[in-house]
C-alpha cells in the first residue's frame, strides 16, 4: 500500500504478514526518514489494514503539513471520521497542519460480529477501572509492549505478562499481548503523552477490528478536567468505522473517584501497577508522583494497608519532594487535596504536602532543580575522585 504526496512524500508499504512469527509489517517512509515498523501478537491474527497505516502516518503527515494520497482501498467511514479528527486536532495543537485525503478507491464495511469486547489494560488506575467497570461484558484485555514500556527492558514486560495472566485466570478475560517498535514514529513528531499515544492506540484499534467488535480506551481525566491531549473522548471515537466501534470510557470520575472504586475490589489491590520507574521485585517504587497519588487516595480511604503493590506508610516529605513538570500532574494533586478535605482530613500532613506542590510556582520549582542536578555532578565528581 503506499500513501504519497506531492510535495512532501509519505510511503507506506505493508508487507505480507507471516504466519511464522505471528507479525504484520510496514514500511513507512516521512519526509525523506524511513521506519520499519512491526506488529506482533501470539494469540490472533492481525488486520495488517490500511486504516492501521493510517494512523500511524497521521501525525507526521500533520506536523509535515503533508496531504495522503490513498491508492488502496479504505473504509469511507474511517476516512470521514479521520477528517474530523484532523479538524480538531490541528485547532488544539497550531503546530499541526490540517492535512488532507486524497482517496483512489473507498469500500463500505461489512463484517459479521465476533461477540468479542476489549478493553486497553496496563493494570493502572484508569484501565482498572473501566475493567471493574465493564467486567461483566469484557472478553479481552489489551497490553501493548514498546509503548509504555521499552522492548529492552525485559524484566518490566515479564512482570506485566505475569500480571495479565494472573488476572485472566482470575476472571476468564483473554489476556492478549502486542508487541510493536513503532513508538519511535509517534514520538518523531510530537511528544508521546501530549500528541501521540491517542494515534498509537488507534493504530492497535484498526489491527483488531476483525477480532474485536468494540474497545473501551480509558479515560485520562475527568470530564470537569478535559484538556487537549491525544486520547480524548472526541477523538478516540473517530478512529471507528463499521467494523469496529471504540468508546472513551471514564470521564464521569476523578482519579481519585477511581480508587475508590479500585479500594473494594481486592482483585485491583492484589495487581494495581502504576509505576514504571523502578521494578526491584515490586510493582511501584512508592516515591515517584503517580505512586505517591494513588497512595495518597488509598490512604485516605484506610485501604493502603491492604494493598500489596505498595508500601504501607505514607510520607509527607516525599511529597512536598516531588516536582510537578505538567499542568496535568498539578490537577491530579489538586485532586487529592480536594478528596482528604472531603474527608475532614484538613490538617493532616500528607494532605498539607499536595497543597505545597500543587501551589509551587514554577520559578521555585526551576530553581529547587537546578540545584539538585547540581548536588548531582558534585557527587559525581567526588565518587569520580574517590575512585582515582
Amino acid at each position: 500500500m503506499q500513501i504519497i504526496t506531492p510535495a512532501n512524500s509519505i510511503v507506506i508499504c505493508k508487507k505480507a504478514a507471516s504466519a511464522r512469527d505471528h507479525k504484520v509489517y510496514y514500511d513507512i517512509e516521512v519526509k525523506g526518514k524511513a521506519y520499519e515498523v512491526y506488529f506482533s501478537a501470539t494469540r490472533l491474527k492481525l488486520s495488517g489494514s490500511v486504516e492501521a497505516a493510517i494512523c500511524m502516518a497521521a501525525l507526521g503527515a500533520m506536523r509535515n503539513g503533508c496531504d495522503l494520497l490513498i491508492s488502496d482501498p479504505v473504509s469511507e467511514s474511517f476516512i470521514k471520521n479521520q477528517e474530523k479528527l484532523f479538524d480538531i486536532f490541528s485547532k488544539w495543537f497550531p503546530e499541526f497542519y490540517r492535512s488532507s485525503f486524497k482517496c483512489h478507491h473507498t469500500k463500505q464495511i461489512e463484517k459479521q460480529s465476533t461477540g468479542r469486547i476489549g478493553c486497553f489494560f496496563t493494570g493502572g488506575v484508569d484501565s482498572f477501572y473501566t475493567f471493574l467497570k465493564h467486567r461483566s461484558v469484557l472478553t479481552d484485555l489489551i497490553y501493548v509492549h514498546g509503548y509504555d514500556v521499552k522492548l529492552e527492558d525485559r524484566e518490566k514486560r515479564r512482570a506485566i505478562s505475569a500480571m495479565g495472566q494472573a488476572i485472566e485466570k482470575e476472571t476468564g478475560v483473554r489476556f492478549i499481548e502486542i508487541e510493536t517498535n513503532a513508538i519511535r514514529l509517534f514520538k518523531d513528531f510530537g511528544k508521546w503523552g501530549l500528541h501521540g499515544h491517542g494515534f498509537g492506540l488507534g493504530t492497535i484499534v484498526r489491527l483488531l477490528d476483525d477480532y474485536l467488535d468494540c474497545i473501551y480506551i480509558p479515560s485520562s481525566f475527568a470530564t470537569a478536567e478535559l484538556m487537549p491531549w491525544a486520547s480524548h473522548p472526541e477523538t478516540d471515537v473517530l478512529f471507528a468505522d463499521e467494523a469496529i466501534a471504540v468508546v472513551h470510557d471514564g470521564c464521569e470520575a476523578t482519579r481519585t473517584d477511581k480508587v475508590r472504586l479500585i479500594a473494594s475490589e481486592p482483585l485491583a489491590l492484589r495487581h494495581l501497577r502504576v509505576c514504571w520507574e523502578k521494578l526491584e521485585g515490586a510493582y511501584n517504587c512508592g516515591r515517584c508522583e503517580k505512586c505517591l497519588r494513588t497512595m495518597t487516595t488509598l490512604y485516605g480511604l484506610g485501604a493502603l494497608p491492604a494493598s500489596q503493590t505498595f508500601p504501607s506508610k505514607m510520607s509527607a516529605g516525599s511529597i512536598r519532594g516531588l516536582l510537578l513538570e505538567s499542568e496535568s500532574a498539578k490537577t491530579f494533586a489538586r485532586d487529592n487535596v480536594s478528596f482528604l478535605d472531603e474527608l475532614g482530613m484538613h490538617n493532616d500532613p500528607v494532605r498539607d504536602a499536595w497543597e505545597v506542590i500543587a501551589t509551587r510556582p514554577a520559578w521555585k520549582s526551576r530553581i529547587m532543580r537546578r540545584w539538585r542536578r547540581f548536588k548531582k555532578q558534585l557527587l559525581r565528581q567526588w565518587l569520580k575522585r574517590v575512585k582515582t
